[in-house]
């Protein structure tokens, strides 16, 4: 008897070692397995960039001159000589850039995405080298739709189809760069998206009689809405965009005189519509871009054209009505594939086209005496993995001129400009 209870005592001793060991490899598997499917992966990126650039003469530019728009106008001294026709060197880094991708675990059937962004080109002309929130999103996708929430892109800048440009600005005034808070819904069947976008404006604003700022558009109550189709296939990228902004410039009129005291409300609002067609062909050695913008009142985009006051619409209440001023534009870039050394080239022209009513009182606007702007830009990048050196020569012209009431332009005075852009780029 005392040799079996010894063998069941040893038995139910190596059962309970069993048992304990069973327990604790399957806590440990389980554990594991948790940390190999974590709720949330973190990824960090960006880049440090590195330029230095030239100009023949001064320019309209942003941000200590990195963001160059047009040449700048003749001014004559009282010897007749062109005060602008200096040149100017600088060098910078402000472009450097960081951001972070959060993906997170499936909510509502989605797979979930957030995205924060910034640089430091700053919010203003004298906030340069301060740090800037670029792109804050929340994005959601399912098999055929996807809602972005946040700041993002604005619809006319199309990230498929935009110029692989050096210099910092995609090209501005030639093509679209502005990003917005706003809500995006895309739906997506086959090889066709179709998206709706509300927006309102924060660092790229419209501008009115109080400045540059979000509170014309607050104002109106209505945010900016556009809407968008997109084709893509293996080789051709191709699509549209339409939108629509309503703006309240004023909330009370301005007096007669200095000495008119009298001021009155007024809800009078600036309606613009504005919208593009673009392609892309992508081939295995080289890829084609261009693009076709119209619309009025497109300052907000970086882009030539504002709008301004008409005749009175209430004489006794000194109430004014808007018109806007039209502008287009037409963009073309090509670009190689090499794997260590890629050239390219863009070309742009722009236009101001006028306004459909007389412009009698105030306007607000960029390039609003600037008939035309046109731009040639070579460009070569020699790539040695993480590391890129970029050359790139940008010829500009604008010719500027003064307007008459529905901003047409009898003569105009082209001045020219010719920056050299070398940059040297590391991304991480």
């Amino acid at each position: 008897m005392s040799k079996t209870f010894t063998k069941t005592k040893s038995f139910l001793s190596t059962l309970s070692i069993c048992i304990f060991l069973s327990v604790f490899l399957t806590t440990e598997i389980r554990a594991e397995e948790k940390k190999e499917e974590p709720k949330f992966k973190l990824e960090f990126h960006g880049f440090v960039n590195y330029e230095m650039s030239y100009d023949t003469r001064q320019v309209v530019a942003g941000r200590e001159g990195n963001i160059m728009l047009f040449p700048a106008q003749e001014i004559l001294d009282d010897d007749g000589n062109d005060i602008n026709d200096n040149p100017s060197l600088t060098y910078y880094a402000l472009t450097s850039r960081l951001w972070t991708s959060i993906h997170g675990p499936d909510i509502l059937g989605a797979k979930s995405y957030a995205h924060v962004e910034g640089d430091f080109m700053g919010t203003a002309p004298d906030k340069y080298n301060h740090i800037r929130l670029r792109h804050a999103f929340i994005r959601l996708d399912w098999e055929k739709a996807q809602i972005i929430a946040g700041q993002y892109w604005h619809p006319m800048f199309v990230t498929s189809c935009f110029p692989g440009v050096i210099t910092f600005g995609a090209s501005v005034p030639y093509h679209v760069l502005s990003r917005a808070p706003q809500l995006r819904f895309t739906y997506t069947h086959d090889n066709i998206s179709l998206s709706g976008t509300m927006m309102t404006h924060s660092d790229f604003p419209t501008t009115g009689p109080n400045g540059p700022g979000s509170e014309y558009l607050r104002n109106s109550n209505i945010p900016e809405v556009f809407f968008q189709t997109i084709y893509t296939g293996e080789v051709l990228t191709t699509g549209a965009s339409i939108g629509y902004m309503l703006l309240q410039p004023r909330l009370e009129t301005t007096p007669y005189t200095t000495n008119d005291t009298l001021t009155f409300r007024t809800n009078e609002t600036m309606g613009s519509l504005m919208g593009n067609l673009f392609f892309k062909l992508d081939f295995p050695t080289i890829s084609i871009k261009a693009q076709g913008i119209y619309g009025e009142n497109m300052r907000h985009l970086v882009m030539l054209g504002g709008y301004g006051e008409t005749d009175f619409i209430d004489d006794n209440r000194q109430i004014r009505g808007y018109t806007g001023i039209h502008t287009m534009s037409l963009w073309t870039d090509i670009e190689t594939k090499g794997e260590k050394l890629r050239f390219g080239l863009f070309g742009g022209y722009s236009e101001n086209l006028g306004s459909e009513k007389e412009i009698t009182g105030e306007h607000w606007g960029r390039g609003t005496n600037i008939a035309h702007i046109y731009r040639v830009a070579p460009r070569v990048r020699l790539i040695y993995d993480n590391l890129s050196f970029n050359f790139e020569i940008i010829y500009d012209v604008a010719a500027y001129g003064t307007p008459d009431a529905d901003f047409s332009f009898d003569q105009t005075n082209e001045v020219s400009n010719i920056r050299t852009m070398v940059s040297m780029k590391y991304d991480f």
